[in-house]
């Protein structure tokens, strides 16, 4: 049983291990795969994520999770898969996702059925968990990846009202932020060129970019921009005010997320030390943590115990959750 597990334990974390590698390394494998392009004399790919889109040649895991994915999409839950995945700055199709959602609910649920010794039930727990992990792990990357467009993005409005004094005018501005700064703000507002060169209304383009980025910031800015737009004005000292308007607020949040530090360390702490005590102890005796599992009472008191923490970590992070 302990061999079993073991091996479960490993597939899992080898799974885990090359999803990780494919993701990181996806970006760097697509600028590889231009410069070969264009030392070929072949056309330029548009963008990274463009590439992974429309390759219809997807090798490794990738190549897997695509054959998958393409029985599983479906227009109810396209559009809404495939928004949170711009948003989080993920080059994977709805399907795909989901593709992985199954194959993390097929190994957890494995991993959680030897555990519970064969019963159906901690399986179908199992399963359950491993299935939602990557929307929450899609959710997590959402929101440092809003954390660092709004750091990003007082800067980006000096850029931008710099450029205009110097006579540029609003789209060759926010091409200037594409092209000078880094991602994400870098790949959002370079999708908003793109979208305007193609012959998009800037009010479209900009109010497709408040979409992929749910940002109050960025929502003043937009809004300031059509109003100028509208009635008229200096926009670069309008972008001046806000951009320090923004930049203080980046410096309260920094100072709440330093005050905070400690309760949201101790919810983490919290949330984790039941789960590494349960291992720690089914190591040392697999029989008395199996009961748990296997008796009715047993798995009453695990469902108890599991609503407990979803309450209490819940509740921790609206303490900890301070709107600035």
């Amino acid at each position: 049983m302990i061999f079993l597990i073991s091996v479960g334990v490993f597939l899992t974390l080898c799974t885990v291990t090359a999803l990780v590698y494919q993701l990181s390394t996806a970006e760097k494998r697509a600028v590889v795969g231009r410069l070969v392009q264009v030392a070929q004399g072949k056309s330029e790919p548009s963008s990274p994520v463009d590439r992974s889109y429309q390759d219809p040649q997807a090798s490794g895991l990738r190549g897997i999770l695509r054959g998958i994915g393409k029985h599983l999409e479906s227009p109810r839950w396209n559009l809404s898969l495939e928004h949170r995945m711009l948003r989080a700055g993920l080059p994977l199709r709805s399907g795909e996702f989901l593709a992985l959602c199954g194959a993390a609910a097929v190994l957890t649920g494995f991993l959680f059925l030897l555990i519970g010794g064969g019963t159906v039930l901690p399986g179908a727990f199992g399963g359950l968990i491993g299935f939602f992990f990557p929307f929450l792990l899609v959710r997590i990357k959402t929101r440092r990846r809003m954390r660092a467009f709004n750091s990003q993005l007082g800067d980006a409005l000096i850029l931008i009202a710099n450029s205009l004094r110097t006579g540029y005018s609003f789209m060759q501005a926010v091409d200037m932020v594409a092209q000078e700064m880094r991602p994400p703000i870098s790949t959002e507002f370079g999708r908003a060129v793109k979208e305007m060169n193609l012959g998009v209304p800037v009010e479209n383009a900009l109010g497709n970019l408040a979409k992929r980025i749910d940002s109050e910031d960025l929502d003043l800015v937009l809004t300031s921009v059509l109003i100028q737009r509208q009635v008229g004005g200096n926009l670069s000292e309008v972008l001046d005010n806000i951009a320090r308007t923004i930049r203080e607020r980046v410096r309260i949040r920094g100072e709440i997320r330093t005050m905070t530090a400690q309760g949201r360390i101790s919810g983490i702490i919290i949330s984790l030390l039941p789960i590494a005590l349960g291992l720690v102890i089914y190591t040392m005796n697999p029989g008395y943590v199996r009961v748990l599992f296997v008796h009715p009472i047993g798995q009453l008191m695990l469902g108890v115990a599991v609503v407990g923490q979803i309450i209490g970590v819940f509740v921790i992070r609206r303490i900890v959750d301070i709107e600035v």
